[in-house]
């Protein structure tokens, strides 16, 4: 044979070897890379370790992302608290899909998570200049203000919030904080009685009134909002504690015992109830004036954590 001949026919070996493989269930090099792009899972590659204690990645990791990331991604991360996993993804979604406010506002809310209020402020904003109605967007912001002790800001978009939709309760609750943190309680005041004629079940809004007038010296007035809460929402150690203080403030220490027990059965480890639960069992009082709540709550309700909700009784 000569070496042309020898040469074609090693060629045509080869080729044939290649389409064995290929229906053998082998891929050619070119249609493995797409499949992988199109199927390689986001993970994010920490290069800082997490903070002790905290769940995930801590705010000052940098996580970078390996594969295409989706808005579901960027969701299960910031559900498992995983918030700088979770602000890196949405970037990497928000570089794809540059025009969906969605992307920055939950940039906005996962790095105000993390404590890092400039780039927080800095996304949100982004979703405004793309949809300057964007309410969610709106309110989240003024949360990152608030936390900055930045109130008139807050209180500026607040106010462009409630112009957009009047009837939210959220944006009225917000207010109430505001407006108590600047001293102005009277309308403090009348914003958290908006958000409860808004929603008459609206424990956070019974709560920071109950706050507001206990703080007042109103603490008759606070009591039947503090009960509804706790009947409400009997998990949340703080509205009970709140209730114990205004039946201690209006001389009904036994009842106050029973309801800082209460705030123990939710949270065992809640330090203030602990301390008031003493304070309170060493009061030696004559006969207690009754407390009863009018018309009390019965049914259950049924919540749903939605991100920026208030977790803490003080607010």
């Amino acid at each position: 044979m000569r070496p042309t001949q020898c040469v074609k026919a090693a060629l045509l070996v080869a080729a044939f070897a290649t389409i064995g493989c290929s229906k053998q269930g082998g891929t050619p090099q070119s249609k493995t890379s797409t499949d992988v792009t199109k199927t390689k899972p986001v993970t994010a590659l920490a290069t800082g370790g997490a903070k002790t204690g905290e769940e995930g990645l801590g705010a000052s990791a940098s996580p970078a992302i390996s594969g295409p990331a989706s808005f579901a991604d960027g969701q299960a991360a910031y559900q498992a608290r995983k918030y700088s996993e979770a602000t890196a993804i949405f970037e990497a979604y928000s570089e794809r899909r540059p025009g969906n406010a969605w992307g920055y506002y939950m940039i906005g809310l996962s790095s105000w998570k993390s404590g890092d209020f400039a780039k927080s402020e800095q996304a949100f904003d982004k979703a405004l200049s793309i949809d300057p109605r964007h309410v969610k967007s709106l309110v989240n912001l003024s949360r990152v203000l608030i936390d900055q002790k930045r109130h008139d800001d807050a209180i500026d978009r607040l106010n462009r919030a409630a112009e957009i939709d009047p009837d939210s309760v959220e944006v009225q609750r917000l207010l109430g904080r505001t407006y108590y943190a600047q001293g102005r309680t009277d309308e403090a005041e009348a914003a958290y009685r908006r958000a409860l004629e808004l929603n008459e079940r609206d424990v956070w809004s019974m709560n920071n009134l109950g706050l507001l007038l206990l703080e007042t010296k109103r603490a008759e007035e606070a009591l039947p909002l503090f009960a509804q809460a706790v009947d409400l929402r009997k998990e949340v150690p703080e509205f009970h504690n709140n209730l114990g203080m205004a039946l201690e403030h209006t001389g009904r220490f036994k009842a106050a015992a029973t309801a800082y027990n209460g705030a123990l059965t939710a949270d065992p480890q809640y330090e203030k109830a602990k301390q008031n639960l003493v304070r309170v069992e060493a009061v030696k009082s004559g006969p207690e004036e009754p407390f009863k709540l009018d018309a009390p709550t019965k049914d259950p309700v049924e919540t749903v954590e939605i991100p920026g909700d208030e977790k803490t009784a003080s607010r």
